[in-house]
């Protein structure tokens, strides 16, 4: 009598079982094999206590071998399925799979052939068949607990405990039957007891199991404007019918009654399809009531980050960023809030709200240090029926006396709230949830990013705009610097030749020279541009070299060579200047002794001009680095360091190209590539400066 009602305790557990897994977790994983293998063992259990209720030998109670073979069968079946899951995809997981199903195989043929015989040796084999049963079950378990990843082991370890209890107790059971023959044992009565104190072990292990995804493949948007036709189709049938009905019954009245109705029936459902107001109580009634989330994220992501990166759209940056997150959660528009360069966070966009005019909110004032803190969607109207539940919130009393005012989303960058976002009313009535709550938390910084990055090209832009006004400076401080040279060149001299008419003659030259620099530096400054003033013109470069060489002052005195005649086209005072700081950093380069050589040639359809000298020369290193990089000089306050690198600008616009070539100790080299416009067949002959 003990031995059946602990039986009919594990039919009753294994059934209560099979009917949570139908009822509560057919989502899971493996459910359906542990659902047969509950249902196989509340088999086993209802013949073990049929066995028990009419007496049975003890042995009977063990050995109804074909609901003990079904029984192991489930178990084995459910453990297999949970190996599948597992790694049943990977070629290696597949070869195991298929030596533990030829494993099993021929334990149940070693159970099943000694059914079929008699005698003596029909036991032995049938016992030692049963032995081996619960070996294998508790090898399965091992795989299976071993072979499970170690973060979902939470979820399958009670499993794994529960059948493996089942298969040690079998083990221990029939251990002591084929080595000892003990039958009456208390042990044998316990068997189904033992069983059904496992359910409780396999129902937490099946709550802990994640859901299969449920999610229908059907999209959003299909049922949605399937929804919407198949409302307004039945709007019309009900439309149609009232209309019959005054055709048929309205008398004189009906034609006239009729007409009116089925305008003002389409032009209801006209707005009511066009209402946006009922397009957001549609997409929620659907959202809520035909899917597992609300938000396809996919979908929404996109259409986030298209509208962001949107470009040449007539809406700028700012109200894009608040249409974007608005729409998230149907709302018609916002306000948006940006931390400027003092720290504060200010109004810097306005979609659908008018023009209000807010004051900026402090970076270290209560509102922005509460969002910067916890990151959360403040729910106005929440806040306003229950300040308790946003702890620490003190927002502006502009905030909360607009009842349009809504949302608040933060706008968080790393650890640092790059703004924040107010959202207006939705147009439809909804409850703001956790779904919505994480996804205007993530679109919000998403936002964050988008905002800094905006902020980062106004930086950038502003600075481009210095640094060209900053080249400016630089190179009218280059020519001022130049004038002034001349200038003084006159004044130290003047003593000494203030008789002598040439000098005066070439100091009045000098004096009109200086003049029109400053007048190009004039024109330069009121067209806040470097560059020529004057259009450029056909140039003489023979002629311009002599200016060069016999405008030179100090030692060595520079040699010119010409072997053609060339011509360019370029601006011969900017040119003139170019080519003057080569030869004077050729002289400065040069000690007294030493030789500066001015060249002058022409190779197909270029001219070249070298300027040589045997001077203290420069490594490669400063050629590469520092030689045509601005504010560069080796002259100390002497120098601005933009020469070289307006001349190289400068002949670059031209079309041509500048050279060096120099090695420490062993002079430098020059070569300036012009394009030649003519040239003169017949060399001319070389010409030293006087």
């Amino acid at each position: 009598m003990l031995s059946a009602a602990s039986y009919v305790a594990a039919v009753a557990a294994f059934l209560a079982l099979a009917g949570l897994t139908l009822v509560l977790w057919r989502d899971r994983p493996a459910a359906v094999a542990l659902m047969a293998a509950a249902l196989l063992t509340v088999g086993w259990a209802g013949d073990q206590a049929w066995q028990a209720w009419q007496a049975g030998p003890a042995t009977e109670l063990i050995g109804s071998g074909f609901w003990e073979l079904l029984r192991a069968i489930g178990w084995f079946v459910l453990l297999l399925a949970i190996l599948v899951r597992m790694y049943g995809d990977s070629p290696k997981g597949q070869r195991t799979l298929r030596r533990w199903g030829v494993m099993i195989g021929g334990v149940l043929l070693l159970v099943l052939i000694p059914m079929t015989g008699v005698g003596a040796v029909r036991d032995q084999i049938y016992g030692l068949a049963l032995l081996v049963l619960p070996i294998m079950g508790l090898v399965l378990v091992e795989q299976v607990y071993r072979n499970t990843p170690e973060q979902e082991r939470w979820s399958i370890k009670f499993l794994c405990l529960g059948i493996g209890g089942i298969f040690a107790f079998d083990l221990f059971l029939v251990a002591d039957l084929v080595l000892f023959q003990a039958v009456e044992s208390p042990t044998i009565q316990a068997r189904g007891l033992v069983n059904a104190l496992v359910v409780p072990l396999l129902a937490i292990s099946m709550r802990r199991q994640l859901p299969h995804e449920r999610a229908p493949v059907v999209s959003r948007h299909l049922v949605f404007h399937t929804a919407a036709l198949t409302g307004a189709g039945l709007y019309l049938l009900a439309v149609g019918g009232a209309v019959y009905l005054l055709r048929e019954f309205g008398g004189d009245w009906g034609a006239l009654l009729q007409a009116a109705l089925l305008f003002g029936a389409v032009l209801l459902l006209i707005l009511i399809l066009f209402s946006g107001s009922f397009r957001a109580r549609l997409r929620l009634l659907i959202n809520k009531h035909f899917f597992n989330y609300k938000y396809d994220y996919r979908k929404e992501w996109l259409r986030f980050t298209e509208t962001l990166s949107r470009e040449h759209h007539e809406l700028p940056l700012r109200q894009r960023g608040v249409g974007a997150i608005a729409e998230l959660v149907d709302s018609p528009g916002g306000l948006l809030w940006a931390q400027d360069r003092q720290g504060d966070y200010r109004l810097e966009g306005v979609l659908n709200l008018g023009e209000p005019e807010h004051p900026p909110e402090p970076s270290e004032g209560a509102l922005a240090w509460f969002l910067r803190q916890t990151g959360w969607v403040v729910d106005l109207d929440e806040f306003r029926r229950d300040p308790d539940l946003y702890p620490a919130l003190q927002p502006p009393q502009w905030l909360l006396d607009n009842p349009r005012y809504w949302l608040l989303v933060p706008l968080i960058q790393g650890e640092d709230l790059t703004g924040f976002v107010v959202l207006a009313q939705p147009r439809a009535p909804r409850v703001i949830e956790w779904e919505e709550r994480d996804l205007l938390k993530t679109a919000g910084r998403q936002l964050a990013v988008y905002v800094a990055l905006m902020q980062t090209d106004e930086a950038l832009l502003e600075a481009r705009q210095f640094e060209t006004f900053h080249r400016l400076a630089a190179f009218l401080v280059h020519d001022l610097k130049n004038v002034s040279g001349q200038l003084s060149l006159v004044l130290a001299n003047a003593e000494r030749h203030r008789d002598n008419p040439a000098f005066v003659a070439n100091a009045f030259e000098t004096v009109g020279h200086a003049r029109e620099r400053l007048d190009r530096t004039l024109a330069q400054l009121r067209h806040a541009q470097p560059g020529p003033a004057t259009p450029a013109q056909r140039v003489d470069l023979a002629e311009v070299l002599r200016q060069v060489v016999n405008g030179a002052r100090g030692a060595p005195q520079p040699e010119l060579h010409l072997e053609q005649e060339v011509e360019v086209v370029a601006d011969h005072d900017r040119l003139f200047n170019v080519l003057s700081h080569l030869v004077r950093n050729a002289q400065e380069a040069t000690p007294a002794e030493g030789r500066v050589v001015v060249r002058l040639r022409q190779r197909e359809a270029c001219g070249y001009i070298v300027i040589e000298d045997n001077g203290q020369g420069m490594d490669e290193a400063f050629i590469r680095d520092r030689l045509f990089r601005p504010f560069q000089t080796t002259k100390g306050n002497a120098g601005m360091g933009i020469g070289v690198y307006e001349a190289r600008e400068y002949i670059a616009s031209l079309g041509g190209r500048i050279d060096v070539e120099s090695a420490p100790g062993s002079g430098t080299r020059f070569t300036v590539q012009l394009l030649a416009r003519t040239a003169a067949v017949s060399p001319a002959p070389a010409a030293a400066a006087s």
